[in-house]
């Protein structure tokens, strides 16, 4: 049969498609467990946050061993640790896709780039969510089960003494992947984002008070890291300034990066 004789291929009616928040939720869920490079980097910040927990919590010392230091959650004291990588997830998550080129594919198939952007927020917050919370309460019935933190014998979870702290806690760490995810957004280079996450974030809080003036040195206060030490002390510490004003810090650099990083996937090319 020559090619003038082939029958033509049925036309395809796309008329009725159209790309549905679900799917592209599904979509995300999919590449998180599909790259071994995410779930590894999930997987390893949980354990590490409760081998160093469970390590505190049995130790005692670090958290029992005098007045000042017994508090009921003080084994949340760990979790920015957990946050550092899973800021790493969250720069992952994004770059990955674009050093690949699957990102390509992704805005193919969802012209209106805003929702991917939405969907990778959506679904790595509420993983490490769930995990942060189901960590928070294995910890918190290890606790119990240790009984070296006096304050915390026979406490329940949800006393405010104890919840409080717990949840601010816990919201660190969903915080720190959708702070990954937005940096990465905004780079989409992994080693970029993650040099500019240690290097401005991490420890520019030590390094900039040596470099500005005087009356501009208390800028590094309103740094995210401070801001999350003043919401994990779940009002037992009011320095620099109390916990709305931390959680409204928090709240702002989330909206700059998002904002930032929407913008330029909306307006430069992929």
């Amino acid at each position: 049969m020559s090619a003038a004789t082939l029958p033509a291929a049925p036309a395809v009616d796309l008329a009725g498609t159209r790309i549905s928040a679900a799917g592209v939720l599904r979509s995300e869920w999919t590449k998180l467990w599909s790259v071994r490079s995410l779930w590894i980097t999930l997987a390893a910040a949980f354990a590490l946050v409760i081998g160093l927990c469970g390590y505190m919590i049995f130790d005692g010392n670090m958290l029992g061993g005098d007045e000042a230091g017994d508090i009921p959650f003080g084994f949340t004291a760990i979790y920015p640790v957990g946050m550092l990588v899973l800021v790493i997830l969250g720069v992952l998550t994004v770059t990955s896709e674009y050093s690949s080129g699957t990102i390509r594919g992704s805005v193919v198939a969802v012209p209106r780039r805003t929702g991917v952007l939405l969907a990778k927020m959506a679904v790595l917050t509420a993983v490490t969510a769930v995990l942060a919370a189901v960590t928070s309460v294995l910890l918190y019935l290890l606790l119990q089960i240790a009984g070296t933190v006096p304050s915390a014998q026979g406490l329940s979870l949800f006393d405010p003494a104890m919840f409080w702290g717990v949840l601010c806690g816990t919201l660190v760490l969903p915080y720190g992947a959708l702070f990954g995810i937005l940096l990465g957004g905004l780079v989409r280079n992994a080693a970029a984002a993650i040099a500019l996450y240690f290097g401005v974030f991490q420890m520019g809080p030590q390094i900039f008070p040596a470099f500005l003036p005087g009356e501009l040195a208390g800028a590094v206060d309103y740094m995210p890291l401070a801001a999350i030490n003043v919401m994990r002390a779940a009002g037992l510490s009011s320095e620099p300034y109390g916990m709305g004003t931390a959680v409204v810090v928090l709240i702002a650099w989330l909206v700059a990066l998002g904002c930032s990083s929407w913008w330029l996937l909306k307006s430069r090319d992929v």
